[in-house]
């Protein structure tokens, strides 16, 4: 199991408030512990047509680490050191995931 490293994780509140806001078709959920979650709701009520979902990387040596999802599936992890690098990322697929999600 790995060991928590909460020194190099980014500060929950900093990170939440970082992040843009939901452009178009996206719904942003922050939650306790840093968690913000951006998703695209599918047309089966059960999974979404896309999802990021941002929070510090509390169990590596990273800053931030995005989640994303399409549809019920995993699309992959990426971790961040600093958070610039991890506002521009969230910017770039906001700006850049087609409406449905697909």
């Amino acid at each position: 199991m790995a060991q928590t490293d909460i020194e190099t994780a980014a500060d929950p509140d900093h990170l939440t408030e970082v992040l843009p806001e939901a452009p178009g078709p996206w719904q942003r959920t922050d939650e306790n512990g840093g968690i913000v979650e951006y998703r695209i709701a599918g047309g089966d009520g059960v999974c979404a047509a896309a999802k990021l979902l941002i929070r510090p990387d509390v169990l590596g040596e990273h800053a931030a680490r995005i989640d994303r999802k399409q549809g019920c599936k995993n699309a992959g992890t990426d971790r961040f050191e600093n958070l610039d690098a991890l506002v521009e990322t969230v910017n770039t697929e906001l700006e850049h995931a087609p409406a449905d999600g697909s």
